[in-house]
């Protein structure tokens, strides 16, 4: 079972790179350290993803801001076809529609963790399904340092419950950035996450696994 510290230190990391999918911001990402701390949250256990997290600290001192911003906008936003879109329904649905039956899953997600959701994006963007899963290990970590044995198991349940179910789509998300762009910094940030998602598989389904 994992200890106070290490779910909090994987929420920070589900946090720190739903930061980074964002429109960009250089001198933020920069001043706040984004990378800088996302590499040394993870060296201690993933760190192929910690090196990927090295990698965008680098990349991200010598981009320019304007191509950080066209490069987002051509993988992310359009106007025209997404390279890599950063919509779980599009890889879970036929024709690669939005906000599909599995997106309504999604908002389900939040609804039964006594969240009210009023966000301008579809609830399956990647940047709200990591934010979410940063929310649910700080829960998780708050329950345990209460002693509520109860709540800790719900909220460790439902981590893995959205592991499994609507995160599935990321490692095809994080190919189709490495294959859509030339930019180090969003190609590291795809490597980062999906080296990020293989390590937590052993938290939320291999564990799952062993216990069943």
């Amino acid at each position: 079972m994992a200890d106070q510290r290490e779910i909090i230190n994987r929420g920070n990391c589900f946090k720190l790179l739903a930061a980074c999918f964002y429109e960009p911001d250089k001198d933020l990402l920069l001043e706040e350290q984004v990378c800088e701390n996302l590499s040394k949250l993870l060296d201690t256990w993933a760190s192929g993803a910690a090196k990927a997290a090295g990698e965008m600290t680098l990349s991200l001192k010598t981009c320019s801001q304007d191509q950080l911003s066209i490069d987002h906008a051509a993988l992310f936003v359009g106007p025209f076809e997404l390279i890599a879109a950063p919509y779980g329904s599009v890889y879970k649905e036929q024709n690669r529609q939005v906000m599909g039956e599995s997106t309504i899953d999604v908002l389900r997600f939040y609804q039964n963790a006594g969240l009210a959701v009023d966000i301008k994006e579809p609830p399956d963007h990647i940047a709200i399904e990591l934010e979410f899963m940063s929310y649910l290990c700080t829960k998780e970590a708050e329950s345990l340092a209460s002693g509520n044995q109860l709540e800790t198991e719900n909220f460790r349940i439902l981590q893995r419950q959205f592991f499994q179910s609507a995160l599935e789509w990321v490692p095809r998300f994080c190919d189709s950035i490495k294959k859509g762009t030339s930019n180090p910094f969003y190609s590291g940030l795809a490597d980062c996450l999906g080296r990020f998602m293989v390590t937590c598989e052993r938290f939320y389904v291999r564990t799952a696994e062993i216990n069943a």
